[in-house]
């Protein structure tokens, strides 16, 4: 079994998937690590410390992965860089799927089975997987340093013989594991912090860590599935901004922390709010990598918006990256271990097991996780529309059989009443256009419908009529009878 750790290359990212303490621990798992050259170098990992853990150094992309069964990475690798990997070889990271369809395509058809850390279950055996609350803990925590870097005030409150300075006061909206740990390190600095959260429950834990809470009475809770909240609704988001505009003037720091899982980050702080603020007064959005959460936000800048510093930066925790990586090769390592089979050391994947089957987007070939199958099924519809063409063929069956008489007179014209089978035969073929968007089982009734509807305009002319008749009592008796009444 060989693990491969990749140097990465996403601009900013100065976290590595593995460090020497993990590496060791791989090794113990029966893994032979191969880690690229200067992978840790940006998390002050150096790669003697690599080898000293029994790790062999690579010094290109392709020697790293060549004939990996597990490729560790932090962001997701182009399909190219993993080139040579075993068979069915596991991708292991924050894969970063929604927006990026075509990207986890790719993976696909290179053949490995991509997993994407940030879609493990928040269930008790698996926290210690949960790559999204270990990395958002330091989120939250480096965003209070952020803000207090560039405050240019003291944090809390100090009395001196010179007189007392009042503590500065800072707003976290969002309590989740990032809003949470801001309020506590904005607390022990000595800040005077509120927070708010459109879920009820988080007030009970924002109260724990010494916060005010504060929620709008219109807003009666906004929980959503797994922990997160859901979208609100017009009305809700109306007087959630109220709520907002009131309280957030008289702020000095204020840090956004809300996300909803595969959608654009949503706007909490207009332009206006941010213009009623106090110059000086800083606002830190950790929202920044899916567009903000405030207005002016830039995603990847600090701006100065009329004397208020707005800090966009995209990859907070990576502003630490030593403890960062610490955490988030611990996850992957917890991860990994219920992979591999301890007696015989080498990999037994449960695919049926819940970890495995929430987290894995790609497998022999083809995207499987289901919030992506369909996003992919809907990028190719003309291969969808020719195989629902055939159930269309048994529905004219029935016409078929009469219909080598039919099939001649259309291709030479000699007769006119012929014809009008023909008419229902182009219908038939129209169809599948909306039966591809909808649903095919209509089209079979409107086939069954009009074709009778027909016949019975064929007897308006009698001499037509008769030759139809003195053609289907060899093919179908019963059509006869039905011409002649």
């Amino acid at each position: 079994m060989k693990i491969a750790v990749l140097r990465e290359r996403f601009e900013g990212e100065s976290r590595v998937a593995a460090t020497p303490e993990t590496v060791g621990k791989l090794i113990v798992l029966g893994a032979a690590v191969t880690v690229e050259k200067g992978a840790g170098q940006a998390s002050r990992l150096s790669d003697n410390l690599y080898q000293e853990a029994g790790a062999t150094l690579a010094a290109t992309t392709a020697a790293t992965v060549k004939d990996a069964d597990i490729v560790l990475c932090v962001r997701r690798p182009r399909a190219t860089d993993i080139a040579g990997t075993a068979k069915g070889a596991l991708v292991i990271g924050a894969l970063d799927p929604y927006g990026n369809e075509a990207d986890i395509a790719a993976l696909a058809k290179a053949g490995v089975s991509a997993v994407a850390m940030e879609f493990m279950p928040r269930i008790t055996r698996a926290q210690v997987m949960d790559i999204l609350s270990s990395q958002a803990n330091l989120a939250g925590y480096q965003a209070v340093v952020e803000a207090a870097a560039v405050f240019e005030r003291a944090m809390p409150m100090m009395m001196t013989a010179a007189g007392t300075v009042r503590p500065a006061k800072a707003f976290v909206m969002g309590a989740g594991v990032a809003g949470l740990q801001a309020i506590a390190t904005a607390k022990r600095l000595g800040a005077v912090v509120s927070a708010t959260d459109v879920r009820a429950a988080a007030g009970e834990q924002v109260e724990s860590l010494g916060a005010k809470f504060i929620m709008t009475e219109a807003l009666k809770d906004a929980s959503g599935t797994g922990g997160y909240a859901r979208e609100l609704t017009k009305d809700e988001q109306a007087a959630q901004a109220e709520l907002v505009a009131g309280h957030i003037s008289k702020q000095d720091i204020v840090i956004t922390t809300a996300l909803i899982p595969g959608r654009p980050a949503p706007k909490l702080v207009t332009k206006a709010m941010v213009e009623s603020m106090a110059p000086g007064s800083v606002i830190v959005d950790l929202a920044a990598e899916r567009g903000g959460n405030v207005e002016l936000t830039q995603p990847g800048k600090v701006i100065d918006h009329n004397g208020v510093t707005i800090i966009g930066h995209t990859n907070l925790a990576g502003r630490i990256p030593t403890t960062a990586s610490q955490l988030y090769a611990r996850n992957l390592l917890s991860f990994i271990d219920t992979l591999v089979d301890k007696k015989e050391k080498k990999l037994a994947i449960n695919w049926d097991d819940e970890l495995v089957k929430a987290t894995v987007l790609t497998r022999d070939g083809a995207v499987v996780h289901p919030n992506f199958v369909g996003a992919a099924a809907a990028e190719a519809p003309k291969p969808v529309a020719k195989p629902k063409a055939a159930p269309k063929k048994p529905a004219t069956k029935p016409v078929a059989k009469a219909a080598p008489a039919k099939a001649a007179p259309a291709k030479t014209g000699a007769t006119g009443k012929p014809a009008a089978p023909k008419k229902a035969a182009p219908k038939a073929q129209a169809a599948p256009v909306p039966e591809a968007v909808v649903t095919p089982a209509p089209a079979a009734p409107v086939v069954a419908r009009k074709a009778p509807a027909r016949k019975a305009n064929a007897p308006k002319a009698d001499a037509a009529a008769k030759k139809p008749a003195a053609q289907k009592p060899a093919a179908k008796k019963p059509a006869a009878p039905k011409e002649g009444k």
